[in-house]
């Protein structure tokens, strides 16, 4: 990250972004509000939400990663989606793994 944020600060700004990409106000999008099943995400959304992401984390977003992991622990029950927390959860994940990566190479 850019710098550290707070888990309710990150959250925060997972929430502005999808407010913008889903044209929305901040009240409609809690934790547990799912990205396909609540808010109709498509592959394009996917897409504009990863780059907007990238940029508060500074580290790569992938939701093909986020959706391979959440696939491997739903055992095939039910649609597969994610919530606003899971993406918030995997963003602390990348960008974590982006800082210690960096300090590696210094």
């Amino acid at each position: 990250m850019k710098k550290q944020l707070s888990d309710q600060e990150l959250y925060s700004e997972v929430e502005k972004v999808i407010c913008n990409v889903f044209r929305l106000n901040g009240s409609a999008v809690r934790p547990d509000t799912t990205l396909v099943g609540d808010l109709g995400a498509e592959s394009i959304d996917f897409l504009d939400l990863g780059c907007d992401l990238e940029k508060i984390v500074d580290a790569e977003v992938d939701f093909r990663k986020l959706f391979q992991e959440k696939r491997a622990q739903a055992e095939g029950n039910g649609v597969l989606d994610v919530t606003v927390q899971e993406v918030v959860d995997y963003l602390k994940i990348q960008a974590g793994a982006q800082e210690a990566e960096a300090t590696t190479v210094q």
